[in-house]
């Protein structure tokens, strides 16, 4: 009964696996000759972003602050509070991003020009998303922000960049769950054929995401 158990175990995983390799088929990928909308995947090393385009996101998906009104693009990543935020990394705030389950904020850049002129030393691999594919990416977009009692999102203070705020979000950050999987789940809510928890590096999500992305710069190209 034991060796039976363990074969339906493994089916039922590689079942699993399979469901999510595969597109979803409603949502990806967009009907050729049909409108659709263009996402950047930008891997900075070991950490991963997307970039949209401002003004096709939904309302609820964009920032709010108005230091971004004259942005035409914007850089969206997820990830620890403390890790994110801090002044100087050192091992002790890695440890506890790491092994601890720790409070999460989304850093949001703003930009006037397209990711690979503003990253010119990222990796970037373009995804071309159907309709209903990147409102379903808005959604997760929008979920991912911590909003209070009346509805507000909560701005927590200016990011990494000039032109860049943080913003609390929803989630806990430990490992596996890192940024990179925030990124995998953010494609998959788009039907994009990527396996979330196996993108606990940005390298592993960039491997998955050329299969079907168009790779505008790899990172060993920097």
């Amino acid at each position: 009964m034991e060796s039976v158990a363990k074969a339906l175990v493994s089916l039922l995983f590689l079942m699993f696996l399979a469901g999510c390799f595969a597109s979803v088929e409603s949502l990806y990928p967009p009907t050729p000759g049909q409108p659709h909308e263009t996402v950047y995947v930008v891997n900075h090393g070991g950490h991963t972003g997307l970039v949209f385009e401002k003004d096709k996101l939904s309302k609820q998906a964009k920032p709010p602050c108005e230091q971004f009104k004259g942005s035409r693009y914007i850089e969206v990543g997820w990830g620890d509070e403390g890790f994110y935020q801090a002044q100087r990394v050192t091992s002790g705030v890695a440890l506890r991003a790491v092994l601890w389950p720790t409070t999460t904020v989304l850093h949001i850049v703003g930009m006037d020009r397209p990711a690979q002129q503003y990253f010119t030393r990222s990796g970037i691999i373009k995804v071309d998303l159907s309709k209903p594919g990147f409102q379903r990416l808005c959604s997760f977009l929008a979920s991912s922000y911590f909003r209070d009692a009346q509805g507000s999102v909560i701005d927590l203070g200016p990011g990494t960049y000039d032109n860049s705020r943080f913003y609390k979000a929803t989630g806990k950050y430990f490992f596996p769950k890192t940024c990179n999987v925030w990124t995998a789940k953010a494609l998959r809510s788009a039907g994009c054929p990527i396996t979330p928890f196996c993108a606990i590096g940005a390298r592993n999500v960039f491997r998955q995401t050329e299969k079907f992305g168009t790779v505008i710069r790899k990172m060993s190209e920097n």
